[in-house]
């Protein structure tokens, strides 16, 4: 008896030690998960207060109604686990509440500029009358297009595909200290057909949007494709143009992170559905070789996520540190409780006000594209953490308010059937964000 109590006083001092060690790769104190049913934090908030030890292993402070001896370190006010599932906070989030939100805005992003494009392409291919007669190749802000027109009864048909990478930067320096640091690539495409009447336009287009996403928040992943289907009308008078769509779609989310108890891997999938509309209204002043065509644009998506349960792994026996100890033939339980993440209804909503101005040189056709954009995106919501663990600056979602978009490129001509041309650009401005992308085109003639 006394060489049970004097390991499991050693137990508590090893815990006591290594109370404030916050590695970004090693396992909790103990390898038990944070939602062990014997001892994970669903047991309330006094786990951060007292630990339960059962037949009596230790040194006995009191007695519960069930007769498991009660034991508090006062000293640290921790409890078996340790730090790691106390003070996870954002680590103990699932990616959905984090990252989703950024997910709508960009596949807003993603539909609206292919259908603006092929818009823009299509009046400018014969501006006089206001048709989409013959054949375009354009580029969207991340990605390529080509329109295919002449078809019957002046049918046209439409590809577009692109890629954009971004990153979270706030400051981050371990799992077990809070941050909402992500980064990841979406790549999208969008297919269309239009037909014009005059001087109006209506379309129908398919898109989809999938994106890959390394969640360093909770050293996890997040994989989400989305895919909608809208119609869009436009009008051009001489000097004004109007186009504006709306669609809906559903959303396939399937994300992974890590239990920081006993470092096994927490899987939960979902679905969304999804809605967006946007519309935009532009002029346009030519004056010999110079073009600008000032414009102010509104678009927003709206995602429904279902709830759904994050899958935690059972422990392992062989894994967990002071086996006989902290577990015993009466109270060996590995098993854990699952995670049930609410539903919940995330939205990005953008306004623009821009300018773009073109130079025609002949062969070559060089642009500036500049756009204040005011944006109100859902932000992140997260796990609180059961302790403070003196680190809460990064707490808070970023609140994404505003940025400006600058970008550029130069269309050049191969002839009277191949043309091309090349864009780059970047997001600024959008508080602990990064956001570049690079694009070209061709352009085919028949």
């Amino acid at each position: 008896m006394k060489l049970k109590r004097f390991l499991a006083a050693a137990l508590v001092a090893v815990f006591g030690l290594g109370i404030f060690s916050f590695s970004a790769n090693a396992a909790g104190t103990y390898a038990i998960s944070c939602k062990n049913d014997a001892y994970g934090m669903h047991l309330g908030s006094d786990y951060t207060d007292v630990a339960y030890v059962y037949n009596g292993v230790g040194v006995q402070l009191s007695n519960s109604a069930n007769g498991a001896a009660e034991y508090l370190i006062t000293e640290y006010d921790e409890a078996y686990v340790g730090n790691d599932c106390i003070y996870s906070g954002e680590a103990n989030t699932n990616g959905t509440q984090v990252v989703a939100a950024d997910v709508a805005r960009m596949a807003i992003n993603a539909i609206v500029g292919a259908v603006s494009n092929r818009v823009d392409q299509a009046y400018a291919a014969n501006a006089s009358g206001a048709s989409a007669t013959g054949l375009t190749f354009t580029t969207q802000n991340d990605g390529v297009s080509m329109s295919a027109n002449g078809l019957v009864g002046g049918l046209g048909v439409w590809a577009d595909v692109g890629n954009t990478s971004f990153e979270n930067t706030q400051a981050f320096s371990s799992i077990r200290l809070d941050s909402m640091r992500f980064d990841g690539d979406a790549s999208s495409y969008s297919v269309g057909v239009d037909k014009t009447f005059g001087k109006a336009m209506v379309g129908l287009v398919v898109s989809n949007l999938d994106a890959d996403i390394k969640t360093t928040f909770n050293d996890g992943t997040y994989k989400q494709e989305v895919d909608t289907y809208g119609i869009y009308l436009a009008y051009r008078t001489s000097m004004l143009q109007i186009d504006l769509g709306m669609g809906q779609g559903d959303s396939d989310i399937n994300t992974t992170r890590r239990d920081l108890g006993n470092d096994q891997t927490i899987t939960g999938s979902t679905t969304a559905d999804i809605e967006y509309s946007n519309a935009r209204i532009a002029a346009n002043f030519t004056r010999g070789k110079f073009t600008i065509m000032p414009s102010a644009s509104y678009r927003t998506m709206d995602m429904d996520i279902a709830g759904f349960t994050d899958v935690r792994p059972s422990d392992i026996l062989g894994n967990v540190a002071g086996d006989g100890l902290l577990f015993t033939s009466g109270n060996d339980t590995l098993t854990t409780t699952d995670d049930n993440v609410a539903a919940r209804t995330v939205s990005s909503e953008t306004m623009d006000i821009g300018v773009k101005a073109t130079m025609n040189l002949g062969k070559i056709m060089p642009y500036l594209d500049l756009k204040y954009s005011s944006e109100d995106t859902s932000r992140a919501t997260y796990v609180s953490e059961a302790g403070t663990d003196g680190n809460n600056a990064e707490t808070a979602g970023t609140n994404y308010s505003s940025s400006l978009h600058i970008g550029g490129g130069i269309d050049f001509s191969l002839g009277s059937h191949i043309t091309g041309g090349v864009r780059a650009g970047s997001i600024n401005g959008r508080d602990d964000w990064d956001e570049d992308y690079f694009a070209g085109n061709v352009r085919l003639g028949f």
